[in-house]
């Protein structure tokens, strides 16, 4: 039970690394990996990343995006999975 409890522990740090995103002008800015309801796809994920960056909450933003645009998509998400494999 103990091993279980600390499994769970971690498994949020291991799903939260960190990733480097440089933008046009050159700009490195540190995100976190997000959790998104479908499928994960770094290049969508940043082109969504770069129209926030204006905001506060850019990560927010992003992912928000990124959920309705790409996993709203059967599609997409579809075409995301065979991508990855």
């Amino acid at each position: 039970m103990k091993k279980l409890l600390l499994l769970l522990l971690i498994m949020p740090m291991l799903c939260h690394s960190k990733e480097i995103f440089i933008n046009d002008q050159g700009v490195k800015i540190e995100y976190s990996k997000p959790s998104v309801g479908c499928f994960y796809d770094k290049e969508a994920y940043e082109g969504y990343l770069n129209t926030c960056l204006i905001l506060p909450n850019f990560e927010t933003c992003a992912q928000t995006k990124y959920e309705m645009y790409i996993c709203g998509d059967k599609n997409k998400v579809m075409q995301l999975n065979e991508k990855s494999k």
